[in-house]
């Protein structure tokens, strides 16, 4: 017992005595005891996911690519560019909601979980912003395959960013609940985050640049 304790409040400090007990059935059979760590359990589950989505984002730019080279005109006439200023200022709050996410990771303090959340949230408005403003000049998921692709692989990046808003703001909020500032749903969901900020400077080069 004194080991599990001392496991509990040193080593892991997201475990919870009744997650202890839990855990106590993948003990090894010599009689030393070995308790999966449920945080690196969280990590790669979590990491097995996001490879699952970057290959679900190599299908999309694949499909792009081949549209666009498809083609002669690029956009097609009649139809509006992609807003790549806008949108680079928008990547801007993404990238520092990155950024305090990082911070947090290291320094575990709510004012960085909160700014990281914001910016990432902000992020999210302003691309709503810009696609209410690109369908009123016309591009719509039906005029075109030039928009189709276009709202199929922002749109989805926008879901993964709402996702993501919304597993680091319930995980957080549990987080609180338990006192602590380690457990398996916080770390998941700020690797998720991580993920989500990452492949957008990828998909705003491919899309919206070259």
């Amino acid at each position: 017992m004194a080991k599990e304790k001392l496991f509990y409040e040193a080593d892991n400090p997201g475990l919870h005595p009744e997650e202890v007990e839990f855990y106590e059935g993948s003990f090894q059979a010599e009689g030393e005891p070995h308790v999966i760590d449920p945080i690196k359990r969280a990590y790669v589950a979590t990491t097995i996911f996001i490879a699952s989505e970057i290959m679900y984002f190599g299908a999309l730019i694949s499909t792009f690519l081949r549209i666009k080279r498809t083609l002669i005109e690029w956009p097609p006439e009649g139809l509006p560019a992609y807003p790549v200023i806008q949108t680079l200022f928008n990547t801007l709050f993404l990238l520092s909601s990155g950024v305090f996410n990082l911070i947090f990771d290291k320094k575990r303090k709510k004012i960085f979980f909160v700014l990281s959340w914001v910016f990432g949230a902000i992020f999210f408005i302003l691309q709503g912003v810009e696609w209410i403003r690109l369908i009123k000049f016309g591009l719509t998921m039906t005029t075109h395959a030039y928009g189709s692709i276009f709202y199929l692989i922002v749109g989805s990046h926008a879901v993964h960013v709402l996702i993501g808003l919304i597993w680091f703001f319930v995980a957080f909020t549990l987080s609180q609940k338990r006192g602590v500032m380690r457990i398996p749903a916080l770390e998941s969901a700020s690797l998720f985050w991580k993920f989500v900020v990452l492949i957008w400077p990828v998909l705003y080069l491919l899309v919206y640049i070259l």
